[in-house]
């Protein structure tokens, strides 16, 4: 048998697509250590800084003494301890729908929930550059699989126009992970709507971050729509939700496979979300929401001032747009020598000759860390 994983190995070493694990400590929401270096941290995705939080340690092992350190089993076997139905009831609120169900991932959500509402007799219209976790349960379905340009309504209505399916699924993020910019939610509602298709809106970076309680830019409203978003981002904890109606959660309940046979969440998990969900609704979050959407503004229009190509971003995700693997790997390694991590994200996560720095501010990052890497990225142009 031919040797494919040291081809693809050899293959991905040659055009500088090969990754590799590294040692990461974190030290504060604003820094960590690298590799041994110590470095400001422009590569997570915790945009709140709540991931070291004292209320969020404090209910982790709360619900660790009370409840152990397993769930034992999954949600339908005795794997529902009766705080997580508390807990998906408040989610609900939070998120202005009827319901909600936690799943163990943001990729167990996606993967689980797409192919449970998508079958072989099913389109899918997804936008090309959706997470590839919403692809893969597209292709785990057996759905007819349709992408329209990036954010191209007109394209997704010709599609939608063309294709008889008696079961039509719109698919997309509402905050693009690779290039921060945003969907038009309410477009993608009314279009929908005409076309009686379902929508399912990934909400992962937007959940925490957007919303005058955070709760994103996406709800569960309508009886078939699905709003899935992530714990695990600006929320710092971990596992994933899917807001939607009374009557699709017990679908999912019953048809959802990553829920259906795989153990629930540690109650530690649970007890960070529950923590996480109470704090970014305070009057303090909303201000800090606010002062890092403002930073995150002015920072992006720097970048393009310097002459990156920084997209269309709008949100703490700031992509510096470089074109080639190699270029842009120089660039974050340079970056890394000065105390900076910002890692280079390269294709397939990003389409061939778009290789880019992902820049991804959060609420501890002074004005100070900014303009340091401001004046680091200057001296790579």
């Amino acid at each position: 048998m031919k040797n494919f994983v040291n081809d693809y190995l050899t293959y991905a070493e040659s055009e500088n697509l090969r990754r590799r694990l590294r040692a990461v400590t974190p030290v504060s929401a604003r820094e960590c250590i690298a590799d041994g270096r110590r470095c400001i941290d422009f590569s997570s995705n915790n945009y709140l800084a709540i991931a070291d939080h004292p209320k969020l340690k404090e209910q982790a092992v709360r619900w660790t003494n009370l409840y152990g350190a397993g769930s034992k089993a999954s949600r339908l076997v005795t794997g529902t301890f009766a705080p997580y139905l508390e807990l998906e009831r408040k989610i609900a609120v939070w998120k202005k729908s009827e319901a909600a169900l936690i799943i163990g991932s943001g990729f167990l959500a996606n993967i689980g929930a797409i192919s449970a509402v998508a079958d072989r007799s099913s389109e899918v219209f997804a936008d090309k550059l959706n997470h590839a976790s919403l692809n893969s349960g597209v292709q785990l379905s057996g759905a007819e699989f349709r992408r329209y340009r990036h954010r191209d309504f007109r394209h997704l209505e010709e599609l939608l126009k063309k294709e008889p399916a008696e079961r039509k699924i719109i698919i997309s993020d509402t905050v693009f992970s690779m290039d921060g910019d945003i969907a038009d939610v309410e477009a993608l509602k009314k279009i929908s709507r005409k076309h009686g298709a379902m929508l399912y809106l990934d909400d992962a970076h937007a959940t925490g971050i957007f919303g005058e309680r955070g709760e994103g830019l996406a709800d569960g409203a309508g009886e078939l729509n699905i709003s899935m978003g992530t714990f695990s981002k600006a929320l710092g904890a971990y596992g994933a939700y899917v807001a939607c109606s009374e009557e699709m959660k017990e679908y999912l309940v019953n048809k959802c496979g990553t829920f259906v046979f795989s153990t629930a969440l540690p109650p530690a998990a649970y007890g960070a979300i529950d923590a996480a969900v109470d704090l970014v609704q305070t009057k303090e979050y909303c201000e800090v929401r606010k002062a890092l959407m403002a930073k995150s503004a002015n920072f992006a229009k720097e970048v393009r001032r310097l002459g990156f190509d920084a997209g269309d971003t709008a949100s703490p995700i700031i992509p510096v747009i470089v074109g080639e693997s190699d270029k842009v790997l120089r660039i974050s390694q340079k970056l890394f020598e000065k105390g900076f991590l910002v890692v280079a994200i390269r294709h397939p996560t990003v389409p061939k000759g778009t290789a880019r720095l992902r820049i991804s501010l959060n609420s501890a990052h002074t004005e100070e860390d900014l303009n340091r890497l401001l004046e680091a990225l200057q001296d790579n142009l």
